[in-house]
């Protein structure tokens, strides 16, 4: 995190929650994670941080003494019926479907009765593929354990003519569904078994699991079939993304409502887009423009929540405030072309 923003966060601490008590703007606090974890999770590990534990524990505690969850049902009515949505209300979401929603987070959150609601990519589940993010981060944690052994092997295999770490890492990351195949090409040529590590690790959830989450009450979303960047797709891809993987949902748990959060970022997708996938699908949208407000479009911002450094306090308060501005500068809607 930048070093500004960390003294933002945490200068935002002294002022009294009893500010905060409405939730800002949008009435309903959003936060979203990907997984809860103690250990150094491999296929993630290198892309970005996540929480422990306990800090998740004290984030839910801590939202639980200020604000009231709120079922996904409740707030699809109030979107649905254009009420006002409860203020001082909170939803969770997970997205990619990990293991750890199953193994640590429901957990958790059944002890504390907290609802939420779990977004998931149908190819990934039940370990059937292996999403070429989770690819890059173990390959870049394979080039920091043998640097001297793999440095110009990949700088070769992307093109560099100069290799560097920086260079070779930064490469790395920006390698997208369309030349994913580089990735595989460097497994191989280090010997490393991107299927020994899923049958191994299995780091998603089971379609099993999902219909144990399920019946214990918790909402199951989907997130794009295999989780491509869509601004590299068409218009017509991305609906056909969005709608196949809602379908899967919907058939796996024999229900008629699907909710949807977008891959990546909702930042590039047009209103085309938004009103062909509306037209065919009766569930909540999820983007993650920070508690922005979409409702016209049936979509909800999130905001990340799982930082390590940055307790939900912090965030909160500092969310809300800067929604706030947003508000009274008339810059708090997202307009898309």
């Amino acid at each position: 995190m930048k070093v500004l923003k960390k003294i933002y966060y945490e200068a935002c601490t002294a002022l009294p929650i009893s500010l905060f008590s409405s939730a800002g703007p949008s009435g309903v606090l959003l936060p979203y994670h990907h997984t809860v974890s103690n250990d150094e999770l491999q296929h993630v590990h290198h892309l970005y941080q996540y929480k422990s534990e306990k800090a998740f524990s004290d984030d839910l505690d801590f939202l639980l003494k200020h604000y009231k969850p709120i079922a996904v049902d409740d707030l699809w009515n109030a979107v649905i019926s254009k009420n006002s949505i409860p203020k001082g209300s909170f939803l969770l979401s997970f997205d990619d479907g990990f293991r750890e929603v199953y193994d640590t987070v429901a957990p958790l959150l059944k002890k504390k009765g907290v609802p939420a609601i779990f977004f998931i990519n149908p190819a990934f589940i039940d370990n059937k593929e292996l999403f070429y993010r989770c690819k890059i981060s173990i390959l870049l944690g394979e080039l920091k354990r043998n640097e001297s052994r793999y440095l110009k092997l990949y700088a070769a295999a992307l093109n560099i003519d100069t290799p560097a770490r920086t260079t070779v890492e930064e490469s790395l990351k920006k390698v997208n569904q369309n030349n994913a195949g580089i990735l595989n090409n460097i497994a191989e040529q280090i010997g490393y078994s991107f299927q020994d590590f899923l049958d191994i690790q299995k780091p998603f959830l089971t379609t099993s699991q999902l219909r144990e989450l399920h019946d214990q009450g918790f909402t199951i979303g989907a997130h794009s079939m295999n989780h491509p960047y869509y601004k590299l797709l068409t218009v017509e891809e991305q609906v056909k993304q969005t709608l196949d993987s809602c379908d899967y949902v919907k058939q796996l748990l024999n229900t008629d409502l699907c909710h949807f959060s977008f891959p990546h970022s909702d930042e590039p997708i047009l209103q085309e887009t938004i009103d062909r996938i509306n037209q065919q699908n009766n569930g909540l949208l999820f983007g993650i423009q920070n508690q922005k407000n979409e409702s016209h479009n049936r979509m909800l911002h999130r905001f990340n929540a799982e930082r390590p450094e940055t307790n939900m306090e912090q965030l909160v308060k500092g969310q809300v405030i800067l929604n706030s501005i947003a508000q009274l500068a008339g810059r708090n809607t997202v307009k898309r072309n």
